[in-house]
């Protein structure tokens, strides 16, 4: 566990990662299935807090999502979701952050 503070994480500034599509729905393309993905963060955070970045919170998630994308060689992850819980374990506000999804790969089609 750690402090919330987005960081960055090993794949972060592959150029490809920004071309890794994440979608809480499908997608109108033709695509196979890969895998599913799952990622799981806790941080040591408040998120009731008025001074918590909410702007920033699945940040490190979404992130950790696109570089598994990028292991199985695929374009995305579809029917994404994004949970949390807010826990107090030894006196201490615990955030847990949990994300999974459908891992595609685009499939090339001709027409004619």
């Amino acid at each position: 566990m750690s402090q919330f503070k987005p960081a960055a994480i090993d794949g972060e500034n592959d150029p490809r990662i920004n071309d890794v599509v994440l979608s809480t729905g499908n997608i109108n393309q033709k695509y196979i299935v890969r895998d599913i993905a799952f990622v799981v963060e806790c941080f040591e955070a408040d998120l009731f807090d008025p001074a918590f970045p909410t702007d920033d919170l699945f940040l490190t998630t979404k992130l950790k999502l696109k570089k598994k994308v990028l292991e199985y060689g695929a374009n995305a992850v579809i029917n994404c979701h994004f949970e949390y819980q807010q826990k107090e374990r030894d006196g201490k506000q615990l955030l847990e952050l949990f994300a999974y999804g459908t891992v595609i790969q685009f499939v090339q089609t001709t027409i004619g």
